[in-house]
Formats: structure tokens, sequence, C-alpha cells
């Protein structure tokens, strides 16, 4: 039996023996690698790990995903007062919310794992001596509201300068054991959050979710929004550092924030019907579809505010044999130490398959202090302009024009430069069944048509008729069907194609 096969768009591996999925064989056989990368240390008597750098690890980590989405009248970040500026008067804080107190930090299911330490937002603040009143507002499960947590949320709002609202999806929403069918928030956190914005208008939201939720329904009740996603172990800590401005927020989203769960392309066939599910969205997935398609989305993919900002010139690419390096020059316009990440899409020309607008192909993050500028470089080999080739079985990169787009999102492009790359030359035998497009788009089958071409005006052959009426018939037919449009002259250009070609390809 082969080391793998395909059974019904299920790829299947020959372990020991045993046949088992694909996807899961490479699961063992990284939990195998990763044994094996921790084998030397393990064997260490005594040998005991650094918990406080690995702390500071994961606290690094934790800052480094926080996603500002919106920041009206630079509500963030905000004063703490002495702690942070001892000239300053602090702002009255009102923290509501389960996930303060209770932090989301990881996924549900198989996905759990002890940490050696566990740093709550209303921890941090306690261990930084930075006052807040807290109501926990909700319970953290899908069960009605509890009307006299919403009471207290409300009156603690009432007598604050501004209100952190930890938000977010508790995880009986979301597990690998099952399928979302709402992209929502539990509609208890949404009421209470309305509540809340109605008796203090400064607002900040701050979202525990493991994957993405619409924002637009109630995002006009916050003039803040910070996505934390599942920050673990120190994510107390890293939301206080951005939160309070000792770090300023430089995490991009990696997907697409869409308006509705209908929007998404996957619904037309999710959740399958008879036992199966079809992937039929292709390569359009996520941004490759609201981008190609012009779909509206709340926020881009690669989006993501910054207390800094920034600027992007002087882009410029160089080619290689089908590949390209890219420069660009990045500068810090504000008077805030900030980092900012350049993302590099590329985007095909002309090509023979169905390809996206443009994709994520290079990004590089780059801390400037305020007013400095760096020149990043991001290098783009071979598959960044290539495709899967059904036809070849292989990837391939088509000759032609492509253009680098260089941004911050995939919606916010500062620069495009166009590169010419000549193509990986692969080609596949022509035959009487290969459409006359294929033979004109063949390096062999170009010199033939042209032949046909002064054949048929020299009288040889029939003579081509050279219109748009007629090109459009004749691209996409195959050569052994030129007798249907041109008799008994069509079927001698057919054989003098394949006899040419003969002749050619030898």
């Amino acid at each position: 039996m082969p080391p793998s096969y395909t059974d019904d768009q299920i790829v299947y591996a020959v372990r020991d023996g045993l046949i088992i999925p694909a996807q899961l064989d490479r699961m063992a056989q990284g939990m195998i690698d990763l044994v094996n990368k921790t084998r030397a240390a393990m064997s260490i008597d005594n040998y005991r790990f650094d918990v406080d750098a690995h702390d500071e690890v994961a606290h690094q980590a934790a800052i480094e995903s926080i996603v500002m989405l919106k920041n009206d009248d630079a509500i963030l970040p905000l004063n703490a007062g002495p702690v942070a500026n001892p000239s300053a008067t602090p702002q009255k804080i009102a923290v509501i919310g389960e996930f303060a107190r209770t932090p989301r930090y990881q996924g549900g299911g198989s996905s759990h794992i002890t940490p050696t330490k566990m740093t709550s937002f209303l921890d941090t603040l306690a261990e930084r001596g930075i006052k807040a009143d807290f109501a926990p507002g909700f319970t953290l499960d899908l069960e009605p509201a509890d009307p006299a947590l919403e009471s207290e949320a409300v009156e603690t709002a009432k007598n604050a300068d501004v209100v952190l609202m930890f938000l977010g999806l508790p995880e009986d929403a979301e597990s690998e054991g099952f399928d979302r069918d709402t992209l929502d928030m539990p509609a208890k956190q949404i009421a209470l959050l309305e509540q809340v914005a109605a008796a203090n208008q400064n607002v900040v939201v701050v979202l525990s979710n493991g994957s993405v939720i619409t924002v637009a329904p109630w995002a006009k009740n916050a003039k803040g929004i910070l996505e934390s996603w599942l920050l673990g172990q120190s994510g107390g800590p890293a939301l206080a550092d951005v939160i309070f401005g000792q770090v300023s927020p430089s995490g991009k989203l990696a997907q697409s924030i869409p308006l509705d769960i209908n929007d998404d392309p996957s619904m037309l066939n999710w959740p399958g019907e008879e036992g199966h599910v079809d992937y039929g969205e292709g390569v359009f997935v996520g941004y490759r579809y609201y981008d190609t398609y012009g779909k509206a989305v709340d926020y881009p993919f690669g989006y993501g505010l910054s207390y800094a900002t920034f600027e992007i010139a002087d882009v410029a690419a160089k080619t290689g044999a089908n590949t390209a390096t890219v420069t660009a020059t990045v500068t810090n316009t504000s008077d805030v130490d900030a980092a900012e990440t350049v993302q590099v899409y590329v985007a095909p020309g002309k090509a023979d398959v169905a390809r996206p607008k443009h994709e994520l192909k290079g990004f590089t993050k780059v801390f400037l202090k305020a007013g400095e500028s760096k020149t990043v470089t991001i290098d783009l080999d071979e598959r960044a302009f290539a495709y899967w080739s059904e036809k070849y079985n292989d990837w391939h990169v088509e000759a032609g024009e492509y253009a680098i787009e260089v941004g911050v999102s995939s919606r916010d492009i500062a620069d495009t430069v166009a590169v010419a790359l000549d193509g990986d030359g692969k080609t596949q035998p022509l035959t009487e069944w290969s459409t006359y497009g294929e033979w004109e788009a063949d390096p062999f089958g170009a010199k033939i048509v042209a032949a046909v071409a002064a054949a048929g005006e020299a009288g040889e052959l029939t003579k081509l008729p050279d219109n748009a009426m007629m090109r459009m018939f004749l691209n996409p037919m195959p050569i052994n069907s030129l007798p249907t449009l041109l008799g008994e002259g069509g079927k001698k250009i057919a054989q003098f194609m394949v006899d040419e070609y003969a002749k050619l390809a030898k």
C-alpha cells in the first residue's frame, strides 16, 4: 500500500500498518518532534525551567497580539495617575465584566493546559496600585441575564470617568467539539453594553474570544475597542500595559471581521448535507473573497490601530528569477514609540486559472522611536507568485506582469509597483484536443499558429477569419473541432498543426 492515498477529499496516511487521516498523522509527528526537541533539556538531572522568564515570554506575546480596532476621541490610553505620571490627575475607572476577574485565556476541549501562573486584569490593577471599581455584570455562560448584576454594573458605570467593559465569548459559545452558528456575542452582554453606554458615554470594550465576532451591531456604544483574543496566562499585565500606555498596541487582524455571518462564502456550503460538506469556496477564503469581489467588511484583514502614526514611502522591487526583493521606508510620524507591520501583497495579472485579487506574501514588524525612519526589506520567493496547478500537478508561475502592493492592511495600500516575470516555462504536450488558445500560449504552439497564418496568406491553407467573433469561437475550441467551422479546410489546418508540432517538439 502507498504511504498515502485520497478517499472522498480526505487524505489518509499509513503509519506502522495503521491507516489514519493525514491531518492526525501530522499532529502526531508534530508531538514527536516536540518531544525530541525537549529531550536534551529534560535529560539533565534536576532540570528546572525559569517560570518567571517563561511568563515574561507569554507577557510579550500577549502584548503583541492585542489589536486596537477603535479609538475615538483618543480615549486610550487611560491615565492611571501617579503610578504612570506623577503630575497627572488619575481618571476614575470602572471595570465591568466577569472576564476582567476570570479571564478566558485559552481555547476549549483538548487545548486545555495548566498555566504556571495566571494573572487577571484585576490582579494586575491590584499589583500596580491602580484603583478601579469593579462589577461583574454577567455570568460566563449562555444563561439569561441577571437583573441584579446588570443594575450593579450600571450604577458602577455612572460614577466613573471611563468604563472598561470586558466582553466576549464564554467557553460554552466556542469549542472544538461543535460549530458556531452565529458570530454575535451573547445577547445579554450586548444588552448590558447598551445600558452602560446610556449611563456613561466613555466606554472602552475589551474583547475575549477565540475567533472573530461581529462588531458593527454594538460598536456605536463604545469609543474604544480592543480585540484581545485569548491572551494566555499573562494577559492581565499585557492589557494593562496597552490600556495605560506603557506600550502602544501593534497587533493586526489575522482574519477579516465581516458585517454579517452570511457575507462569508463558506455559508453557501455550511453545514453541508447528507453527511458531507463541500469546500466550495476554493481559494476564495477570507479576505481573498471579500477583496476580490468588493464585499464590504467591518474591519479588513491586517487592520490594527496604534497610538502612533506611520508613513510608508520609497516602495521599490527588484526582480530575480521569478522572485522579488521589496524595500520600503517606514517613518514614525508621531511622538510615540511604537511598532508597525508592513504587509506585502501580490496581485497576479491575467491568469489561466481563477486567482484572488491579491494575497499576502510577506510582512515584517518594525519598531520605531518617535520620528525615526527605517528601510525594511521583504524577500518574495518563487512560491509567492505561484499557484497550484491541477494541470501540471505542481506549483506554477505564469509569465507576465504582477503588482506588488505594500500597505498596512489588505485595504490600506500605501503604494504599488509592477514587476514582470518570465514564468517557470512549464508546458504540457499539445494535442488535437488542446484548444486554439492553448496553442497560441505555448512557445512551440505560437510558432505553429503563426505558420498557419502565413500559409493562409499564401493560399496553402484555408485562411482563418480574423475578427472578434471568430476569435471568441476559436480560443476555447479544441483544434480537432476546426472542421465544424471550416469544413475540409479546418481538418487540414488541424493536421498541419499536429504534424508541425511533432517536428518542433522532438
